[in-house]
């Protein structure tokens, strides 16, 4: 299975456009044939649970060198599968993670640190009987200094993890449909 992830526009539906104006967008997204596992909830959870053995490298990596700056982290979080998952499908708060819109089509999810508030949506939008497209949306809010160069720094993989981790999830879901 061939999935390309473009980069694209905020979906017209989208609960995320309440989150605006922010410091930084942006939106990539796919089109597959309609997959029952395919949901917000699912992906969302698949994006942050499922990475690729390199992005696991590189998120070790940030989590080694913003600790000394105060950023929080997840090193070595008991049960972070479990309770981020808990937190998805109920709407819920998790550590610095929290759900504040969720609809049949989407999940939004907000990261918030005092540096910057995150948001990070999965919008399904059904094109016709049987194509669904998948965007994956990403808002940044800076809150001081230290949230636009942290932001700065790490933009130039932002992408490309993104499109990385957002291609193997559709893939992993897509197959075990």
């Amino acid at each position: 299975m061939n999935i390309k992830i473009t980069k694209s526009i905020l979906p017209a539906n989208s609960l995320a456009k309440n989150y605006l104006p922010a410091d930084y967008v942006d939106v990539f997204s796919t089109v597959v044939a309609e997959n029952k596992r395919l949901t917000p909830d699912n992906m969302m959870i698949a994006f942050w649970t499922d990475f690729p053995q390199w992005v696991q490298v590189l998120f070790q990596l940030r989590d080694w060198l913003v600790k000394p700056f105060g950023l929080k982290t997840n090193e070595n979080e008991k049960d972070f599968k479990q309770k981020f998952e808990v937190a998805i499908r109920n709407s819920g708060q998790y550590n610095l993670m929290t759900v504040p819109a969720k609809s049949a089509d989407e999940t939004v999810m907000r990261l918030t640190d005092k540096h910057l508030t995150a948001e990070l949506s999965v919008c399904n939008e059904k094109l016709n009987d049987n194509q669904l497209r998948i965007s994956i949306i990403t808002f940044v809010h800076f809150h001081n200094a230290l949230g636009k160069v942290y932001f700065f720094v790490i933009r130039p993989f932002h992408k490309i993890i993104v499109k990385a981790i957002a291609k193997r999830n559709v893939k992993r879901l897509f197959i075990k449909s």
